[in-house]
């Protein structure tokens, strides 16, 4: 019976040690690697806030999280070698989603090319070796809600609007939003 109970009680704590997730880690190579939590705090009157996600060789992979410092939910997003790349989903402070799409990944960061760069006094050829910086652009349909639930949709071709319907009216015939209104007041009492 005391062999069982330590059996028992040595499980129960190696459960606990290999329940622990070990998070913010890095390898051999410096590179962060598995579960990360990242703390931004706040700067110029921004909040800050709190990421959780995952890195593979030190670029964020699938999908993201990120907390407000009271722990509500801002944004989830889809990551592919460290470039938003899927779907995405953003949050008002109230819980309600206010938008969802997805972005595409235009280009990877920390990729390498090598070009050819010409001396203009001497006109030598020189090969030089660039890294890019990654960046992505909305891609697809994009569904944008007021806080009152009402929704837009956009439509997005790697980065360019190319449709935008209110309700069930394309955006040219919906209401001004806010901001529009605001500037059209702007012009006509400029012409006046």
């Amino acid at each position: 019976m005391k062999k069982l109970c330590f059996l028992i009680i040595c499980s129960c704590f190696a459960l606990l040690a290999a329940g622990q997730t070990t998070g913010n880690q890095t390898d051999a190579k410096n590179r962060k690697q598995g579960p990360w939590v990242e703390q931004v705090p706040s700067i110029r009157g921004e909040p800050g806030y709190t990421w959780e996600g995952i890195y593979k060789n030190d670029r964020k992979e699938g999908v993201w999280k990120k907390y407000t410092t009271d722990g509500d939910v801002m944004a989830e997003e889809t990551f592919k070698n460290g470039v938003l790349d899927g779907l995405c989903k953003y949050f008002y402070p109230n819980g309600k989603i206010s938008a969802i799409g997805n972005m595409l990944s235009v280009d990877i960061d920390g990729q390498k090319d090598t070009i050819v760069v010409i001396d203009p006094v001497s006109g030598q050829e020189n090969l030089t070796e660039v890294t890019r910086k990654g960046y992505s652009v909305k891609h697809g349909e994009w569904k944008v809600y007021d806080e009152d639930g009402t929704m837009m949709r956009e439509t997005y071709d790697k980065g360019e609007l190319s449709n935008s319907v209110m309700g069930n009216r394309p955006r040219s015939q919906a209401a001004p939003l806010p901001h529009e209104a605001a500037e059209a007041a702007k012009k006509k009492k400029g012409k006046n």
